[in-house]
């Protein structure tokens, strides 16, 4: 029976990968990479020579059909994301949610292809195991906006009874700090609120910030404590604004 491998990868440190990991990727037909420079580099470090084919956020509908087919002629197929674990925050749930519907898997116990998942690094449980805030229950949010409706992103943000998981890049995260702060201080106007409302607003002390950057990479880092000094580290240095970021809005 075919199988569509979804195969967590290292977010960087090439170490972080599973045993069971690479004997699969070792010896599937083929790799589902969102990009194949980045996954050519983990598989020739570990000597795995197996072929790689692109799946991104841009694939279209007739290379999923492709895909497809290659399980039905009983091809055995791995799908990787540049760093971390497929689907989350990432188009390859896309391509999970095709062959599911395609062969019915997990509503027929008949269905002639099988979805298996090799677990292994995920960014946002990286972040969490360290951050020191109560992880019994936690709410992840992905990436924000860029334009509409990040306002009231952020509004949920600053609303949920439980701590908050965002991603951010090094381009926008100096901006989304900032933007958390004045609407934690109710200097911000959501869409859709009064005037009254807006500026009876009660200001809620954000100090439960904990933002991780790099993590795995050498050069990781790990801000935590008021969002003013946070800020303050990262504008600081224009080496803490590379890389990729978490950040965790504790409650």
């Amino acid at each position: 029976m075919p199988v569509l491998y979804i195969v967590a990868t290292p977010i960087g440190n090439l170490e972080d990968i599973s045993m069971r990991a690479l004997r699969v990727l070792g010896s599937v037909d083929l790799v589902l990479c969102e990009d194949t420079r980045v996954t050519r580099k983990l598989l020739d470090h570990y000597k795995i020579k197996t072929p790689t084919s692109s799946y991104h956020e841009h694939t279209d509908d007739r290379k999923t059909n492709e895909i497809i087919d290659m399980l039905a002629q009983g091809k055995n197929l791995a799908l990787v994301t540049d760093a971390g674990t497929p689907g989350i925050s990432d188009p390859g749930g896309k391509l999970i949610y095709a062959v599911i519907e395609k062969f019915g898997v997990g509503a027929d116990p008949e269905s002639p292809v099988q979805i298996e998942s090799i677990p292994g690094p995920s960014a946002v449980t990286a972040a969490l195991s360290i951050s020191g805030v109560p992880t019994d229950k936690f709410i992840f949010m992905g990436f924000p906006p860029h334009k509409k409706g990040r306002q009231t992103f952020l509004k949920k943000i600053i609303e949920s009874e439980y701590p908050v998981v965002v991603y951010e890049s090094k381009h926008r995260i100096i901006k989304f700090l900032e933007e958390l702060k004045r609407i934690g201080e109710g200097k911000v106007k959501i869409e859709g609120e009064k005037e009254e409302e807006f500026k009876g607003k009660k200001k809620i002390d954000l100090t439960s910030i904990v933002v991780c950057r790099e993590l795995t990479k050498m050069h990781e880092t790990v801000y935590r404590g008021d969002l003013d000094s946070i800020i303050e580290k990262i504008e600081g240095s224009a080496d803490a604004q590379r890389g990729e970021f978490v950040v965790i809005i504790g409650k």
